[in-house]
C-alpha cells in the first residue's frame, strides 16, 4: 500500500507520541535513586550515646551510612586540626559552644535551602544564635545545653535549719556563715562551698568567673567582639564580679571558706564535705557514680539581687560541617539538621544519654524538648536554664580558661592585685580576639 505524503506524516507524528508516551511511562515514573552517602563524624561523647540516634536517622534515610569516632577530650581538638591539615578528617565534628570563632575558616554554614537563621529562633533558646550564629548564617546545631546551676546536700542544710536554697548571691553569702565549720585555729573544717579557687581546685573555675560578670552587666568585649572590655569598663562591672568570686578563698575576709589546697570540688562535694557547689547537671552522674547515698539538691544558679532577667551559662556542643565534605552542601548539613531538630531523635538521644546511670544527664536543647521537662523533679531547673542562658564572642575555650585560671591564681599568690590581674586578663583576651 502506497501511503500519501499526508498520511505519512500523521503516521510519523502518531509514532512519535507512542514513543513518548512509553517513554515517560518507564522512565519518568521511575524516581531517581539517592547518592551512596558514607559520613564520617566526630566527638567527645561516647559511642552508645550516640548510636541510637544515628541508626534511627538510618532508617529514612537507607542511603546514608553513619561511622561515628569518639575522641578523647583532652585530645581532640589536636587530633581534628591535624585530620583536617591531612585531608582526611570528617564529614561532621562536634565544636563546642565557646569555640565557633576559631573554626570558622574550617566548616560551612547550612545551605539556606536546608536551614535558616528564622527556624532556628523558633527551635531553639536565643544561646544558640549567640554562640553558632554569624551574619545571619547558621553554623552548628546541638543535641543539648547544660547549664551551671547550684547543687547543694540536702543534709547540711537540713542540719543548719535553711529551708530553701539561696536565690540570690547575698542569700548565698550568708549562708556562708551557717554552712562554714572552723577549726578552733580558725581554718577550715567544712567549707559552705567550693568557690574562689583556681582550676586547681574548683571545676568549671573560670566559667563561673564569666558567669558572675554576664550576671553584673560587665561588658566583656566591645560591640565588634574585637576588644576586650571586662577589665576597665567604666562602672568596674567586671572587676566587682571578679572580687566577689575572689572573697571566698580570701582568709582575712568574712566569706573566706575555700582554698585552692584543698579537695577538688567534686569530690569534695560527693564525700560531703562541702555543703555547695556551682557546676552543670553532666557532674551529677560523676557524684552520684561516687556517692550514690548523698542527698544532692539542684536549685538554679544564684543571680543579683534586684535583677529582673534571670542570667545562666551554658556549655554545650553542636555539630558542624567541614568545608572540605564531599557532602558539605547537601547530605552532611541534611544529617545535621535531622538529627538536632527531629524531636523523635532528640528524644532518644536524651533516653541514651542516661542509659550508665538509670537516669537523664543531658538536658534538651529544643524548646519543644525543653517544655516537656519544665516542672519535673529532676529536669526543670536545667530546662529553665536553657531558656536564660547567656553567652559571648570567645576566642576559644581554653584559652580563656587559661587566661582567667592565671588571674586567680596570680591573685591567690600575692603577686598582684585583682585589678591589675583582671586588666592583663583583658589585654590577652584582646589579642586572643584579633589574631583570630
Amino acid at each position: 500500500m502506497k501511503f500519501s505524503k499526508r498520511q505519512l506524516i500523521v503516521i510519523g507524528i502518531t509514532v512519535v507520541a507512542v514513543v513518548g508516551i512509553i517513554s515517560l511511562f518507564f522512565l519518568g515514573g521511575r524516581k531517581e535513586q539517592p547518592p551512596e552517602v558514607a559520613l564520617t563524624v566526630w566527638g567527645t561523647e561516647p559511642q552508645k550515646v550516640l548510636s541510637l540516634v544515628f541508626d534511627e536517622y538510618h532508617k529514612t534515610h537507607s542511603n546514608v551510612t553513619v561511622s561515628y569516632v569518639q575522641i578523647p577530650e583532652e585530645t581532640y581538638q589536636s587530633q581534628l586540626l591535624n585530620a583536617l591539615a591531612a585531608g582526611v578528617g570528617p564529614d561532621v565534628f562536634m565544636v563546642g559552644n565557646r569555640d565557633l570563632r576559631r573554626n570558622l575558616d574550617k566548616i560551612v554554614p547550612a545551605p539556606q535551602s536546608v536551614f535558616t537563621l528564622a527556624q532556628l529562633r523558633s527551635l531553639f533558646p536565643s544561646v544558640i544564635e549567640d554562640d553558632f550564629v554569624r551574619g545571619g548564617a547558621v553554623y552548628a546545631l546541638p543535641l543539648s545545653i547544660d547549664t551551671l546551676a547550684l547543687l547543694y546536700n540536702k543534709n547540711l542544710f537540713d542540719g543548719a535549719a535553711i529551708i530553701t536554697p539561696p536565690e540570690t548571691w547575698d542569700e548565698f553569702v550568708r549562708d556562708i556563715d551557717v554552712l562554714r565549720v572552723r577549726a578552733t585555729g580558725g581554718g577550715i573544717t567544712r567549707p559552705a562551698t567550693a568557690l574562689g579557687g583556681s582550676s586547681r581546685s574548683v571545676a568549671n573555675s573560670a566559667d563561673i568567673v564569666q558567669l558572675l560578670m554576664l550576671q553584673n552587666g560587665a561588658p566583656l568585649t566591645d560591640i565588634n567582639g574585637s576588644t576586650a572590655m571586662f577589665g576597665s569598663d567604666d562602672k568596674n562591672k567586671g572587676l566587682t564580679a571578679f572580687n566577689f568570686y575572689l572573697q571566698f578563698a580570701n582568709v582575712g575576709g568574712g566569706a573566706y571558706t575555700w582554698n585552692d589546697a584543698m579537695t577538688f570540688s567534686r569530690d569534695a562535694f560527693a564525700a560531703g564535705n562541702v555543703a555547695m557547689i556551682v557546676d552543670y547537671r553532666s557532674a551529677l552522674a560523676y557524684i552520684t557514680k561516687k556517692n550514690p547515698f548523698l542527698r544532692v539538691g539542684t536549685a538554679p544558679v544564684p543571680q543579683v539581687g534586684g535583677s529582673s532577667q534571670p542570667v545562666s551559662f551554658a556549655r554545650y556542643n553542636g555539630f558542624a560541617v567541614s568545608k572540605w565534605s564531599k557532602w558539605a552542601n547537601d547530605w552532611a548539613w541534611n544529617f545535621v539538621t535531622e538529627v538536632t531538630t527531629n524531636p523523635a531523635l532528640a528524644g532518644i538521644y536524651l533516653a541514651s544519654s542516661g542509659t550508665s546511670v538509670g537516669q537523664i544527664t543531658a538536658s534538651p536543647a529544643l524548646r519543644s524538648e525543653i517544655a516537656k521537662y519544665i516542672g519535673t523533679p529532676d529536669m526543670d531547673v536545667f530546662a529553665r536554664q536553657a531558656l536564660t542562658a547567656r553567652s559571648w564572642l570567645s576566642p576559644g575555650d581554653d584559652q580563656i580558661v587559661g587566661v582567667f585560671d592565671d588571674a586567680i591564681q596570680s591573685v591567690l599568690a600575692g603577686k598582684t592585685d585583682s585589678r591589675t590581674a583582671l586588666r592583663r586578663a583583658e589585654a590577652q583576651v584582646t589579642q586572643l580576639l584579633q589574631s583570630r
